[in-house]
């Protein structure tokens, strides 16, 4: 019995090693005036005046660091003006294991749901992009880090059945943690559905999934990301099964800074295209008319 109890332990704390205290990551932010406020790059270490960074998409103009985005500020980025809007009811995250980590996962809901304003981690309508209606759907990271629930799944697979009935081509930018460990095999199954949805999505003959991947896209949510029929990443994105730290824990080794980085991946034939953002509506755009004109890709 006792030896039980020790195992049990040591997979515990193994697993809190892992999910527990993380390293901090501290972005110095220098406010004067209250008007004049500086952001340090994470890359170069360069201030940069917050004006400037918004004006250029949230790029260091020195380096060409992607700070992260909103899934508000995706929308406005990737939709021409005034044309995105929401489809079916909100679909409200739940806690259906009755989850406690540090905190309640129902407290955390109710947190988000004032803090960020969203009721799951996707943003899901219809838009026009370079004039092209179709339907995007956004992560949005600032939601439990974009992972992927119940709520969030049958959101997403509803923007595909959207898609589907009125022959939309289908956008999503992915922006996750993956797999959501509040909600267990509830999130797992999620993957399922979507993949499920996409398929028959496919089966349209003039259907056409782009997925764009964003910093970071990782776990089961990768695994649907790579189902698009054309695959663009924001320069630097990291896209892989785990995160680098969870890897380390489990295959006792660090693996290389660029293995998983956007770059060697388009250098393996994984993705097709790398954009910076300022370019990332224009590519878009392209690659839509091209469809228009030439059928399925």
């Amino acid at each position: 019995m006792k030896r039980d109890i020790d195992f049990r332990k040591f997979w515990y704390n193994r697993i809190m090693n892992i999910f527990g205290k993380k390293k901090k990551v501290v972005v110095p932010v220098i406010q004067g005036d209250g008007q004049n406020v500086k952001v340090r790059c994470r890359s170069c270490g360069r201030l940069i005046d917050y004006d400037v960074l918004e004006e250029n998409r949230k790029v260091c103009p020195h380096c060409g660091y992607h700070f992260r985005m909103s899934a508000a500020e995706r929308v406005r980025l990737l939709a021409d003006k005034g044309s995105f809007e929401e489809i079916g009811e909100p679909i409200q995250s739940v806690d259906l294991l009755n989850f406690k980590d540090t905190v309640p996962y129902k407290k955390r809901l109710a947190d988000l749901k004032e803090s960020a304003g969203l009721p799951n981690a996707i943003i899901a309508g219809s838009a026009a992009i370079g004039g092209t209606k179709c339907a995007l759907g956004v992560f949005a990271f600032e939601f439990l880090s974009g992972t992927i629930g119940t709520a969030t799944g049958e959101k997403l697979a509803e923007l595909i059945r959207f898609a589907d009935k009125n022959a939309l081509p289908l956008i999503v930018v992915f922006s996750s943690a993956g797999e959501r460990i509040q909600e267990g095999i509830f999130s797992l199954m999620q993957i399922a559905k979507v993949v499920s949805a996409i398929n028959d999505y496919k089966k349209k003959e003039r259907s056409l999934f782009i997925s764009v991947l964003t910093n970071p896209v990782l776990g089961g949510v990768a695994s649907v990301a790579m189902a698009g029929d054309v695959i663009i990443a924001e320069t630097g994105s990291y896209v892989g099964i785990s995160g680098p730290r969870i890897s380390e824990h489990v295959m006792r080794r660090s693996l290389p800074k660029e293995t998983q980085k956007a770059e060697n991946l388009l250098k393996n034939g994984f993705i097709d295209i790398i954009t910076d953002r300022k370019g990332l509506k224009d590519t878009v755009s392209r690659v839509l008319k091209f469809q228009n004109k030439w059928g399925k890709l």
